[in-house]
């Protein structure tokens, strides 16, 4: 999280005893047809041994060791079956049972046993996660817990487009019990204002209290862009508006087709937002559902839930259609000057 960094090397010797103890996350689309290496530091309570053969069963390749003194490394290993080879997101649990024989006319030996969490991902995160520095000073760098709900999310996923959408959709599920629509407090923001305030979400989450129970619009956009580019996505927090009227919907935590709260209109809209923001680009919103039907201002009301579905022009029955009354429509434009990608807390 914010204020813990994951300690290099990643699996200590009595220190590291569960998975979780010692994670990494692997991106496929960077290490795709390239050779994936660790790098581990052994010792031999023999000082005598100065050379055998080290592996992992049927993970990690065997390779020749020399040991000084009884210390050898850092050795580079290469791994047999990366986490990366399915090609999609996921969180693995793995034992290694790690072996030695002196030379190849000897039975392997065990000598040890490891636990790690691979988390795999499609790419290098996007912004706001950085890569560097690395240290505590920089709460940017992807967080572990984050990763262990968005691969739970998107479990499966082999593309950008398909691991926003499963982020979109899970979050939105978290209605009516975990998280619901503000209209008591008008739409107000609990959990992004000015911040992610990634903690606080994440304690709700767990069962705690967090910020509370309500959300609203630029919430929700902030919870999936920062899930979803904490696994390589590239989404935006971005605006539309102004003032502008609504079909009826589904809020998030509602399952009443209404304008959101019975208000009839959204000073703004906020959401999750690919690329420049624009009408041409798809938005991914988790804070309701828009009638997917033929005639999006009456029944029958079809629950469409906003996955890579692109903004439009006023007409098309795209978002801006779905989302906004006829006579709104015309004051329902994108806002990219208004695009962010908020600091997680």
């Amino acid at each position: 999280n914010a204020s813990e960094t994951v300690n290099i090397p990643e699996w200590r010797r009595f220190i590291s005893v569960n998975p979780e103890d010692s994670p990494a996350a692997y991106a496929i689309t960077p290490t795709k047809g390239n050779t994936i290496t660790i790098i581990a530091s052994l010792s031999c309570t023999d000082p005598e041994v100065a050379f055998v053969e080290v592996r992992a069963r049927n993970h990690v390749k065997g390779r020749a060791v020399n040991f000084i003194n009884g210390s050898a490394g850092p050795v580079a290993f290469e791994l047999i079956d990366p986490p990366t080879e399915l090609g999609e997101v996921g969180v693995h649990d793995r034992t290694w049972e790690w072996e030695y024989r002196p030379d190849p006319h000897h039975a392997w030996q065990p000598f040890d046993s490891t636990r790690h969490r691979f988390y795999t991902i499609l790419d290098i995160p996007g912004g706001p996660w950085e890569q560097a520095p690395f240290g505590p000073a920089n709460s940017q760098m992807p967080w572990t817990e984050i990763l262990d709900r968005a691969c739970h999310w998107a479990l499966g996923a082999a593309s950008a487009d398909m691991a926003a959408a499963l982020v979109t959709r899970s979050v939105y599920a978290l209605g009516r019990t975990i998280v619901t629509y503000d209209c008591p407090g008008g739409g107000s923001s609990h959990y992004s204002l000015p911040d992610f305030d990634g903690t606080a979400f994440l304690d709700r989450l767990r069962g705690g209290v967090g910020n509370g129970i309500y959300v609203n619009c630029s919430d929700c956009a902030t919870i999936v862009a920062s899930f979803a580019n904490a696994l390589g996505c590239e989404l935006w927090e971005s605006k539309m508006g102004w003032n502008f009227g609504l079909n009826d919907l589904l809020a998030i935590g509602s399952n009443v087709w209404q304008t959101a709260c019975g208000w009839g209109s959204f000073s703004y809209h906020e959401v999750a937002w690919e690329a420049a923001c624009n009408v041409n680009n798809g938005v991914y919103d988790a804070c309701l559902r828009v009638n997917g039907g033929p005639d999006p201002t009456a029944p029958p009301y079809i629950p469409l839930q906003p996955e890579d579905l692109t903004f439009g022009n006023v007409g098309q029955l795209l978002y801006r259609d779905r989302l906004a009354s006829p006579a709104g429509r015309p004051n329902c434009n994108p806002q990219p000057a208004t695009r962010q990608r908020r600091a997680v807390i």
